[in-house]
C-alpha cells in the first residue's frame, strides 16, 4: 500500500518469485493506468500480460501496461531457437551455464564462491521454471539442463535442435540474421559466443552454427549478461515500449 500510494507512472517489481501479486493488486487499485514490469516468473505467459521479449513479440508491446520481463536463461534459449522454430523436428535440448549472480541472494551452494571455485554445479533438472517458459514461447517441448559456474555475471546456452530438412550452417545463419536485423541488442556471428564478451552490455550474441551431416541436428549458442539483457536492460526496453518512446 505504501508503494502504491506513491502513484508512479511506472513500477518495476524485482521481487522473489511468488510475491508480486499483492503489489500488483495494490498498484492497480491506486493507479490502474500505471505501467508494471514484473521481473519475476509470476506473470510470464499470463492472460493480460505482455511477454516482453521484443525480438519475438507478435506486437511491439507499445502501450502495454502489464509486462512480464522474460527470464535470463529463457531469453537466451528463445533467441537461439526462435528463427528456426518451424523447422525443428522432435525435442530440442538446451544446456545452460550461468554466473552465480543468477542464483539469487539466498545463501546456497549455487552462489557460494568458495564452493564454485574451479567447479560447476548442475541443478534444476526435469522441471526448471525456465524450461516451461521456453517451451511456451517457441511452441514445443524443450529439454533444459542448467548449471551454475564460478564467474559472477553472464550466461551461455547451447541449443541442439533436430531439423526437418537438410540445411547448411550458412543458410541457417542467414535465417537468424534476417530474423534479428531490426534488433539492436542481438548480434549474429559465425563463431561461438562467449559470456566474457557480453558481460556488462545489453547485447545478446548468437553464433557457433553447425549442423551434423549424419543427424541433421543444428547446434547454436547464445551468450548474454543475465543482469542486463536477461533482466535490467530488457526491462528498460519494455518501459520505452510501454510509453511509446
Amino acid at each position: 500500500d505504501e508503494i502504491a500510494a506513491r502513484r508512479c507512472d511506472a513500477y518495476v517489481l524485482g521481487l522473489p518469485n511468488g510475491l508480486a501479486g499483492p503489489y500488483v493488486e495494490a498498484i492497480e487499485k491506486a493507479t490502474p493506468d500505471s505501467v508494471i514490469v514484473d521481473l519475476s516468473t509470476d506473470h510470464r505467459h499470463r492472460a493480460g500480460w505482455h511477454y516482453g521479449l521484443p525480438e519475438i513479440a507478435s506486437d511491439s508491446g507499445w502501450g502495454a501496461k502489464r509486462i512480464a520481463n522474460p527470464g535470463c536463461y529463457a531469453t537466451a534459449a528463445i533467441l537461439a531457437l526462435w528463427p528456426i522454430r518451424d523447422q525443428i523436428s522432435g525435442t530440442p535440448s538446451v544446456v545452460g551455464m550461468s554466473g552465480y549472480s543468477g542464483a539469487g541472494t539466498t545463501p546456497s551452494d549455487k552462489n557460494d564462491p568458495d564452493r564454485l571455485r574451479d567447479n560447476i554445479i548442475p541443478y534444476g533438472f526435469g522441471g526448471h521454471a525456465h524450461q516451461a517458459e521456453i517451451s511456451v514461447a517457441i511452441g514445443r517441448s524443450v529439454a533444459f539442463a542448467p548449471h551454475v559456474t564460478s564467474f559472477f555475471r553472464g550466461l551461455l546456452i547451447t541449443a541442439m535442435a533436430p531439423l526437418t530438412d537438410p540445411s547448411s550452417a550458412e543458410e541457417v545463419m542467414e535465417i537468424f540474421q534476417a530474423a534479428y536485423k531490426s534488433s539492436e541488442p542481438v548480434k549474429v556471428q559465425a563463431k561461438p559466443p562467449e559470456p566474457q564478451t557480453v558481460a556488462n552490455t545489453p547485447d545478446a550474441v548468437v553464433g557457433g552454427f553447425a549442423i551434423d551431416p549424419d543427424t541433421n541436428v543444428l547446434t547454436v549458442s547464445c551468450a548474454l549478461d543475465n543482469l542486463q539483457k536477461g533482466a535490467a536492460s530488457q526491462a528498460l526496453t519494455n518501459l520505452r515500449s510501454a510509453f511509446s518512446l
